[in-house]
């Protein structure tokens, strides 16, 4: 083997030198390179969470403290809504649901005009207390007549789940 020259040595610890420096200044870099990363995601997820403070809140649903306190107020809410339509309740009751025992179904029977019965669907799905329903069936229950001036007059039959509030937590005495 041959020796290398002085100057091929220099040039070998030269390389090696710049390799080792740019090896060094690798890590830091890809250092920031990853905080960037972490930013930009940071800032994200900020935007969402001022979006979801900006939202308007999302009403409370339909709760009571007990079944009949939950028929009760879904029907005070349809007869409400329906005074201020072209319709009319014609019963509600509970069903409960042994699965999901802190929500039960709530049925009503309602007819009205198409215009009125969707105006209170909408009304339920869209104002406080926020009721959504699971099943509705629109049917006719009396066609219209053109001689005489009636409108159709449509039947809905609604289920929708109501809340069951727990019972607050007793006090034992001593």
């Amino acid at each position: 083997m041959r020796a290398l020259p002085v100057n091929g040595r220099a040039l070998i610890f030269g390389l090696a030198g710049v390799s080792l420096a740019a090896a060094v200044a690798a890590g830091p870099v890809l250092d920031a390179l990853a905080a960037a990363d972490d930013i930009a995601a940071s800032r994200d997820r900020l935007a969402r969470a001022q979006a979801a403070a900006a939202a308007p809140p999302v009403p409370a649903p339909l709760s009571a403290p007990d079944e009949t306190g939950l028929v009760l107020a879904f029907r005070s809410r349809l007869d409400a809504l329906a005074a201020e339509r072209v319709a009319s309740v014609d019963g509600a009751g509970i069903n409960p649901d042994p699965a999901r025992p802190t929500l039960p179904r709530l049925s009503a029977s309602l007819r009205g005009t198409a215009e009125g019965l969707h105006g209170l669907l909408q009304a339920l799905e869209t104002g406080s207390p926020l009721i959504v329903p699971e099943e509705a069936e629109l049917s006719v229950e009396r066609p219209a007549d053109p001689e005489i001036g009636r409108a159709t007059v449509m039947r809905l039959t609604l289920t929708v789940r109501g809340v069951l509030l727990p019972a607050p937590p007793t006090q034992g005495t001593p």
